[in-house]
């Protein structure tokens, strides 16, 4: 994924929820919903969805939308230090992870950090959606390991998962998503059959290659896509869109949960 600098941290917003019993911020956290910045960028609507759905089961649970790790090591490390300084100051919550990539970032580089998987709360409190389609086709990225829970979200759901050639991908990756979709492929992430498809099923244009033949079924894929295959999510958003749907998720949450 192409990195988005923040310069000042415009976009980052750590914070705790206000206490609806007493008008005031938790002053500690059990929970702490880190979106990844994927999800973020590709799908801001979700990410507040999500959160709403989160306050209703764990009403102390933290905003972390804060960059975590990018390409440049040195950034890394800068990054790292400051996540762990502003999850300190939450008072050291459990993180909600959402994505794979995010799950092993903070499993292999914040092993301090506890974390926890999205997929596990929303079947704890049996939170799921309806599908549009019956049948699916899994498709996780194999080196982040992959997320039992979908399958067992994807019954409640509803979702027959097959190895049907006429069935769209479905997946908890956003960057998986987003390069499916930019080489042609139906592809949905979990969250938004559980949430629901809102605008993603507007404001994509699929790119397809010109000998690309939509009258048969698409060749069978593997789960794991190559480099330039998974590359192609960077086009599906130029960085100026990325860029506005930060901006759009970071001033929806303020206004939503926080009244500003």
């Amino acid at each position: 994924m192409v990195d988005i600098q923040f310069g000042s941290e415009d976009f980052a917003l750590v914070r705790a929820p206000i206490d609806r019993k007493t008008g005031k911020s938790y002053e500690s956290c059990t929970y702490a919903l880190y979106p990844g910045m994927s999800l973020a960028q590709s799908e801001p609507e979700l990410v507040v969805l999500l959160y709403d759905s989160l306050l209703q089961q764990k009403p102390d649970t933290a905003m972390f939308l804060y960059k975590g790790y990018g390409s440049d090591p040195l950034l890394n490390r800068k990054y790292q230090q400051r996540l762990l300084t502003r999850w300190r100051g939450l008072g050291k919550p459990a993180v909600i992870v959402a994505t794979p990539e995010d799950r092993k970032f903070f499993r292999g580089s914040l092993g301090e950090i506890p974390t926890v998987s999205l997929y596990d709360l929303l079947i704890e409190h049996s939170v799921s959606g309806g599908c549009n389609r019956e049948l699916y086709r899994l498709s996780e990225p194999e080196e982040y390991g992959f997320e039992p829970a979908l399958k067992e979200l994807a019954d409640m759901m509803g979702v027959v998962l097959c190895d049907d050639l006429h069935a769209p991908f479905l997946t908890s990756s956003m960057d998986v998503r987003n390069a499916m979709k930019k080489n042609g492929f139906e592809a949905v992430h979990i969250l938004e059959l559980i949430y629901g498809m809102g605008r993603s099923n507007q404001h994509l244009a699929h790119a397809h290659s010109e000998n690309h033949d939509h009258d048969q079924a698409p060749t069978l894929r593997d789960t794991v896509m190559n480099e330039e295959e998974r590359a192609a999510c960077d086009d599906l958003f130029d960085a100026s869109a990325r860029k506005q749907n930060l901006q759009d998720l970071h001033n929806s949450l303020l206004s939503f949960f926080w009244g500003e």
